[in-house]
């Protein structure tokens, strides 16, 4: 008699046991699946498609990935808030599955409920201040010499090299992340805790989307030159020209500025139009140029001739103390170089005595630009964008203020599973 009624008790714990496990499995499967189903529509997100091919992309994961037949599922796309961070591009999923429990019957148990829940979302992942547009086999950023490098941010190419981002030498260099489409072989060159990100999703020219290459409005021969003669600006060795009344010089359009003795310019943009050597920007060894609130753009008055835009030679003896426009179109920009300009082999060296100050956006599309560090520098909110970037000398960079553009643009972004 005993026996008989104890007979129930024991199936029901064996079914117990036996559905707990069946249960756990089936949920483990389900987390799997939402797991997939959320990242695949947030990476959709994370490339403009919209709502709509993200929810499709999600379905389509689900489809792929069915381990648990018969799930039903709600995906919901769009912003999502935890606590005081708010993700705009997220995507939930939710999978319910009914299972069957026939040993748990007696316990009026015949079927159970499993759920998962994913959330996947784009997520700031870093900050990128300093930027090689290469996106060949080229090596995109050099880090060269035994120098001691601190850029107070992160550098990023889109170069597909194994070589993405290289050291040569032996320099000390302190920059996080450092990301790259290729590859970033690993050296002792870098500080610990800096984070490499090889194989990365393309990243975008933070400056793209900006027209700053000039018109004839601003750069003609009528503007640039007086007759046949360039319009220039050049102070020779043991000379001093304050100017930033705007008087002998205002910004405008020149052939060339040569600064071999001391000027200091009236904050505006000025255009370089010759782009013959020894033209555009120079600065000698014991030359020392200010201009704060300026921008130099290194252009054409021929743009149609790829060979002809002006370049730029600033000695490492020079003292140079510059900073960005702080408004209309060149705002945060301090030198830039016309995007219809060939690669220039007399181009584009960032140098600078002890004594230099420097902040602001060094934008050359198409050019290899070098930053020469010198040690007591001063950068402060210093980027630079170019086809492909090459560091060497000292430096140490801060780079804590909102970049051209503001922040969002200079962000790198990734796909994760945040809940």
């Amino acid at each position: 008699m005993l026996t008989a009624l104890a007979l129930p008790v024991m199936i029901g714990a064996a079914g117990l046991g036996v559905h707990t496990m069946q249960l756990a499995h089936v949920k483990r499967e389900l987390q799997r699946e939402a797991d997939s189903a959320a990242m695949a529509g947030a990476y959709s997100l994370y490339q403009d498609q919209g709502n709509s091919a993200a929810t499709a992309q999600a379905n389509k994961a689900l489809t792929q990935n069915a381990l648990v037949p018969g799930a039903t599922s709600t995906i919901t796309p769009g912003a999502y808030t935890s606590g005081s961070i708010t993700y705009t591009s997220a995507m939930y999923v939710r999978l319910v599955s009914t299972q069957p429990t026939a040993l748990m019957a007696l316990f009026g148990m015949s079927t159970s409920t499993v759920a998962a829940e994913a959330r996947a979302a784009v997520v700031s992942d870093g900050k990128v201040c300093f930027f090689a547009k290469e996106n060949g086999n080229n090596t995109g950023i050099t880090f060269a010499g035994n120098s001691t490098l601190d850029l107070g941010c992160g550098a990023g190419t889109n170069s597909i090299s194994n070589n993405a981002v290289n050291v040569n030498g032996q320099p000390t260099v302190r920059v996080s992340p450092i990301v790259a489409m290729g590859g970033i072989p690993p050296s002792t060159a870098y500080a610990s805790g800096t984070m490499l990100m090889p194989n990365h999703s393309a990243l975008t020219d933070p400056l793209a989307g900006n027209d700053y290459d000039p018109t004839t409005s601003d750069v003609s021969n009528g503007k640039c030159k007086n007759g046949s003669n360039w319009n220039v600006i050049d102070v020779a060795s043991g000379t001093t020209v304050d100017s930033s009344s705007g008087s002998p010089y205002a910004p405008g359009c020149y052939g060339t500025i040569n600064v071999q003795g001391t000027l200091t310019l009236k904050p505006g943009v000025y255009y370089l139009a010759n782009g013959a050597n020894n033209a555009g920007l120079q600065v000698g060894a014991q030359g020392h140029l200010t201009c704060m609130g300026c921008t130099f753009v290194l252009t054409s008055t021929t743009p149609n001739n790829a060979n002809s835009f002006a370049t730029m030679d600033i000695n490492g003896g020079a003292e140079v103390d510059l900073s960005q426009s702080t408004s209309g179109t060149y705002n945060g920009i301090t030198i830039y170089r016309d995007s219809r300009a060939a690669a220039s082999n007399q181009c584009c060296q960032v140098n600078g005595n002890s004594y230099s100050t420097l902040s602001g956006a060094f934008y050359f599309p198409n050019d290899t630009l070098t930053f020469n560090g010198t040690s007591g520098m001063s950068l402060t909110c210093f980027q630079m964008v170019a086809m492909r970037l090459s560091f060497s000398g000292n430096a140490t960079i801060t780079n804590t203020c909102d970049p051209p553009g503001g922040a969002s643009k200079w962000s790198i972004s990734a796909v994760r599973l945040i809940s």
